[in-house]
């Protein structure tokens, strides 16, 4: 009997390095595991020992035989990946890698990381691995540790969220000292960090909000951020909840699955009486073509499994082409068609029923409001859409920091994490980044432990040059 990868598989890869049979794949450094949404089982060669099991952290590989229902199509994908790409299932050589140590156990090196989400957690690890004698400096701008793992990842996701037990043995390291509610550009500045500190890693991650329309001072009422949502959820505050009715329609702009993790919050508040009982239709608006589309197969298959809601795609948008073979584009094409007028209200449903309406092709020009007080969308197909409130969920980018380059994508520009100078190209001595701040919001948490490898091997080299 084979075991299985589900779709919340983190890419931490833990698993592959433990797989007696070497039937985990794409594996790190091999075509196709950037892109990779998931890891996969070769059912032709794994022999159920269960290590894999036990050593991935988000609890995301299972027994064939143990799959729910909704679980059972993760099975056909672990098989047809290996049937569509048979040299990937093949043994690799095994190489022996020497890393580079960070300096001699004399040199006691002072390394500060900006941060504490998963992007900093791999990275301490690394540094830890490679020096006896460092001594590592969090700063994180907030009272606990985790990042957005922490309070901007849906309670939903269980699994990705109990990772959090991989921070504990790093992060309580006596070489590791931790500094709450210090905002590093607010609170102590870049400078100075580099005056104290023989490196600084930027792990800063990029959680600012990517902004549309009216900036948040003027928006008022009835235009949101997925992300304050979710964190308002996570870290029970009420600060960024909706204060009023979202209803009866409410547009999402953006399908990734920020959006959809609020979709769903949407459907328990509705069952608890909260803001959002008022709604009783969702529309999705994505920017991009259905053979594009931003959110991975795991959030969509929850979305429909998502009780008292029906799942549509809208009629006058974007459709997959009639030929895709992507069993992700067939379930697409599968949803029954919606005829939404963008300019009036919802359509009536079934009682108690949450109508959820997907948009392609709907890039967002224009954002307001009414004289009503409702929300205004324009997109590039000239439609314009009448709702009573808007949330956005159109992705990350990095909060600038002084003495910090970003550019215009919103990235750290680097090269291998070293951090570079916009104006000449030249390494800026000392900077290092990882993490989103590093590659652009893409990639889970477990992207960032070959991304943090990266940053310390380029680190360590430069330490080195220096003697």
């Amino acid at each position: 009997m084979t075991h299985v990868v589900l779709g919340h598989c983190c890419k931490d890869a833990s698993c592959v390095r433990v797989c007696p049979q070497n039937c985990i794949h794409p594996a790190p450094g091999e075509a196709g595991f950037e892109s990779a949404e998931t890891l996969f089982i070769d059912p032709r060669s794994c022999i159920d020992c269960t290590a894999c099991v036990e050593a991935c952290p988000a609890s995301a590989i299972k027994p064939e035989w143990t799959l729910t229902i909704t679980e059972r199509p993760y099975a056909a994908r672990n098989a047809e990946f290996f049937e569509q790409a048979p040299a990937k299932s093949q043994p690799r050589s095994r190489r022996i890698r020497f890393e580079q140590p960070l300096g001699k156990p004399s040199d006691r090196l002072k390394i500060a990381v900006v941060g504490s989400g998963p992007a900093a957690m791999y990275t301490i690890r690394e540094l830890l691995r490679r020096s006896t004698s460092v001594r590592i400096t969090v700063f994180e701008q907030h009272g606990e540790i985790g990042g957005l793992l922490r309070r901007g990842v849906s309670r939903d996701h269980v699994g990705v969220r109990d990772m959090m037990r991989l921070f504990d043995v790093p992060f309580n390291d006596d070489r590791v000292t931790i500094i709450h509610n210090t905002e590093v550009g607010v609170d102590v500045s870049v400078e100075d960090l580099r005056t104290r500190f023989d490196a600084i890693v930027l792990a800063c991650g990029a959680s600012q909000p990517r902004r549309l329309g009216p900036t948040t001072a003027d928006r008022g009422e009835g235009v949101y951020e997925a992300i304050d949502i979710l964190v308002a959820e996570n870290c029970e505050a009420s600060g960024s909840r909706p204060r009023g009715p979202l209803g009866p329609r409410s547009l999402v702009i953006g399908a990734g699955n920020v959006a959809f993790d609020v979709i769903r919050w949407m459907a328990r508040a509705r069952d608890r009486g909260a803001a959002a009982q008022a709604v009783t239709e969702v529309v999705v608006l994505s920017r991009s073509a259905p053979e594009r589309v931003s959110f991975t197969p795991s959030a969509f298959y929850e979305l429909l499994d998502l009780e008292n809601a029906e799942v549509l795609i809208d009629r006058a948008g974007r459709r997959p082409g009639a030929s895709a073979d992507d069993p992700l584009l067939r379930d697409i094409s599968a949803l029954p068609a919606a005829d939404i007028s963008a300019a009036d209200g919802p359509t009536t449903t079934d009682v108690g029923r949450l109508r959820v309406v997907l948009s392609f092709g709907q890039e967002v020009t224009d954002l307001g409001k009414t004289v009503a007080g409702g929300v205004a969308v324009t997109t590039t197909t000239g439609r314009t859409f009448l709702a009573d409130s808007a949330i956005c969920a159109t992705g990350f980018t990095t909060k600038p920091l002084d003495g910090i380059p970003v550019d215009e994508r919103g990235v750290v520009p680097n090269r291998r994490g070293r951090v570079i100078s916009l104006e000449t190209g030249e390494p800026l001595e000392g900077l290092y980044v990882v993490g989103w701040a590093k590659r652009g919001a893409v990639g889970g948490v477990g992207d960032n432990r070959t991304c943090a490898a990266g940053t310390v091997t380029q680190l360590a080299a430069d330490l080195h040059s220096r003697v």
